[in-house]
């Protein structure tokens, strides 16, 4: 797999309404809608008709951002669980004050750390991305089309640490992390010396040129 597209779902209601994220299943907002379909003219223009796979997180705002992108680039996403963001098990569809009165004491690592009831660990989300990754990669060495993946904020960061094989448990050490904005395009491509590089992160200069996005925070 040469080259690979992260796409994070667009703004949902989640974001406006006080509920946690995780595997509450809500829509995009109004505003997601339109970050999408900027995003989606962006998408279309850059890859100038090169055939992609496009698979999606069965998540509704994923589903919903990936419907645009689909649409305008004429090609029917595959939903999977697999992309799917960080488990939050009971915390799902509460309030963030009704989360917060289910979480669990931090008693290990924070990568072994499991926050709510029913709950995945950062540790089993990047052992679920990677082993999505790993077939993924088994079968675009067997075709000709660029995969681009509409996930979430924790499923991207695991799969750009699966990218450049840091070991997860490294990066709480170091206390290293990066930012996935909503409708945020991330670029993974092996160079000429097959290095796997990120060529782009969290990318949203789409968002930026209609006035969607802040500008440098210095």
């Amino acid at each position: 797999m040469q080259a690979i597209v992260l796409i994070r779902h667009a703004a949902a209601e989640h974001h406006i309404n006080g509920l946690t994220g995780g595997w509450t299943d809500s829509a995009l907002t109004e505003q997601g809608c339109r970050q999408a379909a900027l995003l989606a003219e962006r998408l279309h223009q850059e890859l100038n008709l090169r055939p992609i796979s496009l698979y999606t997180s069965d998540l509704r705002r994923a589903r919903e951002t990936a419907a645009i992108l689909g649409s305008v680039c004429g090609i029917e996403p595959l939903a999977t669980p697999d992309l799917r963001e960080l488990n939050n098990g009971l915390a799902a569809g509460k309030t963030e004050a009704q989360a917060q009165k289910l979480a669990l004491a931090r008693t290990k690592s924070f990568l072994d750390w499991q926050h709510y009831p029913g709950a995945e660990t950062w540790r089993q989300l990047y052992i679920r991305s990677s082993r999505f990754m790993r077939e993924l990669a088994a079968q675009a060495d067997r075709g000709d089309t660029l995969p681009v993946l509409v996930a979430h904020s924790g499923s991207i960061k695991t799969i750009v640490a699966w990218w450049i094989d840091v070991d997860i448990a490294s990066l709480e050490k170091l206390h290293v992390s990066f930012d996935i904005s909503p409708a945020s395009i991330t670029v993974l491509r092996r160079n000429k010396w097959q290095e796997s590089t990120i060529e782009r992160l969290n990318d949203t200069a789409h968002l930026y040129a209609a006035g969607m996005a802040a500008p440098f925070k210095i």
